[in-house]
């Protein structure tokens, strides 16, 4: 054991020599961070979140190189897995290169869980699950739940007594964090910090690289036209082109079928199709490899059109990309949006560049959750395995729900029981009395609330629980049930930026 040890520690030097997995020092934290937990014997699963782009893979493989150097690790290296819900061969060789040889034969993408990985795994003891992209496939009944199940891992008797770890990976963790977290001490999350030199999607934001995006095919099927709308929104992808001094490669994810074929053509109303290029990637084109293509400097600007590609995992040669433009959707995926082209322009090697059109407000949603740490269940999340009920935001039906596990004791899930009270946000304090007398004092009675005068520092405070102090209205949200019931109302100033107050709200609370 100590010698196949040895081995992969021998091969992870070899891949940093050849540039393949170069792992660093932020990566050793987070894996240090991983080892540590997992030395609580109740810790059965943790879940690392990590921005996109920001080396999931190379903390997974330091996570790896520190277990082996752990003089009380039991874990074999022939007992460590990867693995995805993923259904993608090109994650499994990016994967598979980018891992040790010792462990290339036990990274598995989706359509090897149900036989091989079950088969690999069922009644084995002291094992190490890396999961990746947990985000796909994660729902009760599909292929990760399945393959489970039929491994025997959804009981946590078992977990313990075969002492089985799983290690989750994944940038939007969805509805898997909110179920994961009512294993209660069997869980632990842990958010990744991002190394020297990394942007984020929302770091593009601000730095005016992420623009709205809109619709780009106008085709309406009842009619048989095309929306002159869309012409403006590619003069507006022009505009942009043009202030390029080279030329570039374009990236434009199309909706599927006619509407692909009818948005390409919208573009060669705009371009000049001598001057321009206009290529498609999907599953049905030549390119193999769109590195390939991209990393080769192109004669003139040229639009790549995809269909039902580059989402998550896929890692993208920037240095030649100029504008990348998701598909408007009316109804957008959070999730996705984040995975999307916005996730395959963040990383390390950003070039400075390029502009993405996407749904801004899914970026700026997601950097709250981020900062949250993923507890603020007040910001709405539309992803397939989220839940907004009652203001709140919870997991719905996960892999991860104790409820599926023998062995949980399982909370009712609070969105479904706790009725939610009615805000109301005004600008002043006037006009919040007036809507108390108009609204609330037949049946409440009283005076309603008292005029509320600010500190010496001109900011209005609140108080709750006996805490006296300025108040955001984030934590507001959060605490707009306390000490509330059907004969009483609260009334609170609270502030969207704590630091501004200018952006002083009057909330006033009430069944």
């Amino acid at each position: 054991m100590e010698l196949r040890k040895q081995n992969i520690l021998n091969e992870l030097k070899i891949l940093k020599l050849k540039g393949k997995s170069v792992i660093f020092s932020n990566q050793e934290m987070i894996a240090g961070k991983v080892v540590t937990e997992f030395t609580n014997r109740k810790i059965i699963n943790i879940m690392v979140v990590a921005k996109t782009q920001s080396g999931k893979t190379g903390s997974m493989l330091a996570t790896i190189k520190k277990y082996l150097e752990d003089t009380n690790n039991l874990i074999p290296i022939e007992n460590i897995y990867i693995i995805t819900g993923l259904s993608s061969c090109e994650w499994k060789k990016q994967t598979k290169d980018r891992a040790p040889e010792s462990i290339q034969a036990r990274v598995y993408h989706r359509c090897e869980l149900p036989n091989t990985f079950v088969d690999e795994i069922k009644d084995k003891k002291n094992i190490l699950i890396i999961m990746d992209e947990i985000q796909v496939a994660a729902k009760k009944g599909q292929t990760i739940y399945k393959a489970f199940d039929s491994a025997g891992l959804l009981n946590k008797q078992k977990l313990y007594d075969n002492d089985v770890k799983i290690l989750e990976y994944t940038a939007t963790p969805d509805g898997t964090i909110y179920d994961l977290m009512k294993w209660n001490d069997s869980s632990s999350k842990i958010l990744a910090e991002v190394g020297d030199g990394y942007v984020s999607s929302y770091d593009l934001l601000q730095l005016g690289r992420v623009k709205q995006y809109k619709d780009l095919c106008g085709y309406n099927k009842e009619t048989d036209d095309i929306d002159e709308k869309v012409f403006e929104n590619i003069e507006e992808i022009k505009n942009d082109i043009e202030n390029y001094n080279r030329p570039l490669y374009h990236i434009i994810r199309t909706k599927n079928g006619i509407e692909q074929e009818i948005t390409i053509e919208n573009f060669k109303n705009i371009f000049e199709p001598d001057t321009h290029n206009f290529i498609k990637y999907d599953g049905e084109s030549d390119i193999e490899d769109i590195n390939t293509t991209l990393s080769s400097k192109p004669s003139k600007h040229t639009f790549i059109f995809i269909k039902e590609m580059l989402r998550c995992a896929k890692t993208l040669k920037k240095q030649h990309i100029g504008i990348l433009y998701d598909r408007c959707s009316k109804n957008p995926d959070d999730s996705a949006i984040i995975q999307g082209l916005v996730g395959r322009d963040t990383g390390y090697d950003n070039n400075g560049i390029s502009i993405c059109y996407t749904n801004v407000d899914s970026v700026e949603r997601y950097e709250k959750l981020w900062n949250s740490k993923f507890e603020n269940t007040t910001i709405k999340w539309n992803s397939k395995t989220t839940k907004f009920a009652n203001g709140i935001l919870s997991g719905k039906n996960t892999f991860n729900d104790p409820a599926d596990y023998d062995g949980f004791s399982v909370a009712s899930d609070e969105s479904e029981n706790l009725r939610e009270p009615i805000i109301k946000k005004f600008d002043t304090q006037k006009e919040a009395k007036k809507y108390y007398v108009t609204e609330l004092k037949e049946r409440i009675g009283g005076r309603g609330p008292n005029t509320i005068k600010p500190n010496e520092n001109g900011y209005y405070e609140a108080t709750i629980r006996s805490i006296k102090k300025i108040f955001s209205c984030t934590e507001i949200r959060e605490n707009r049930r306390y000490g509330l019931n059907d004969n009483n109302y609260r009334f609170y100033p609270c502030y969207e930026e704590i630091n501004n107050k200018e952006t002083l709200q009057w909330w006033f609370i009430h069944y």
